[in-house]
């Protein structure tokens, strides 16, 4: 019999008594050479943002090689250990994971995907624009009156940023396992969202009927395409609740809801909090 080895595992909290901060949210910057051997696991979501450097990154058995403008994810369970070479230049992004199972749904498609593929090259323009969002998580988390609105605001601009790059790559790569038409449909879901929640408007969009888009869904997905369509609406749900100073009435108004009981009755049914409960969960109710 095999004994299954075990592994340590870095905690959020460790990283907080360390920054000497309650925050949900950290930012560490490294300039210097890493070595670590044996995996370890971690309880946090971490997103790496390689400005400059070489080395490898292991990430659940698998090998990365570590160069400029990449962006790699860690998820709260998953294994990793390093070599970083002396002149890399790295920035961290580190979520709690009890912040991160609100903010999971910011990831257009199911996580799984994410962790077979936890590395993405970035163009130079993009590679900019999240480190400018990066270094205005510091800068606010720095400042000692800072917002948790702006704060989560600009991870979930990042998020949207890296999904942008997915799609992007995914309808310029051959035989993707992705179908290009989901691609479209998850570009069509980012424009469209707010207004139209129907699986009908999209097919009729993409050019196919609502059975197919279904079937495309559950076979890439394992999701139908409403609860597709529903992910991201909730996206946009939290973004607003989070970051825009709305209150919960102007929300559910602008995403075209008929009333509040409907829009707050959602919410809960796809994340199993109330707008409201999200909000004292995420530490800013009091600002409503």
């Amino acid at each position: 019999m095999v004994r299954k080895k075990k592994h340590q595992t870095e905690l959020f909290e460790d990283f907080q008594e360390l920054k000497g901060s309650e925050e949900e949210i950290l930012y560490f910057k490294t300039e210097h050479q890493m070595y670590r051997k044996d995996p370890i696991g971690l309880d946090f979501f971490s997103f790496l943002l390689f400005e400059s450097g070489n080395g490898t990154h292991t990430v659940d058995g698998i090998s990365y090689e570590i160069n400029g403008k990449q962006l790699h994810m860690i998820f709260p369970g998953q294994l990793h250990s390093w070599d970083i070479w002396a002149g890399t230049k790295a920035h961290t992004v580190f979520v709690s994971n009890r912040l991160f199972k609100a903010f999971e749904n910011f990831f257009i498609y199911p996580i799984d995907y994410y962790k077979k593929h936890p590395v993405m090259k970035l163009s130079g323009r993009i590679f900019q624009e999240i480190l400018d969002e990066f270094k205005g998580i510091d800068r606010e988390l720095e400042c000692n009156h800072g917002m948790k609105e702006i704060i989560f605001s600009k991870f979930r601009i990042i998020s949207l940023m890296f999904n942008r790059e997915v799609l992007g790559k995914l309808e310029r790569k051959k035989n993707n396992k992705l179908e290009p038409i989901l691609a479209r449909f998850s570009m069509l879901l980012l424009a469209y969202c707010r207004e139209q929640r129907s699986v009908k408007y999209y097919a009729d969009r993409l050019g196919v009927s609502a059975n197919y888009l279904n079937v495309l869904c559950r076979k890439h997905l394992d999701m139908n395409a409403n609860a597709f369509i529903a992910k991201e609406v909730v996206n946009v749900i939290l973004s607003e609740l989070l970051s825009t100073g709305k209150s919960v009435k102007e929300v559910s108004v602008d995403l075209n809801f008929n009333d509040l009981a409907g829009f707050s009755n959602y919410l809960k049914r796809h994340i199993g909090l109330s707008p409201r409960q999200f909000l004292e969960r995420s530490g800013i109710e009091e600002m409503r």
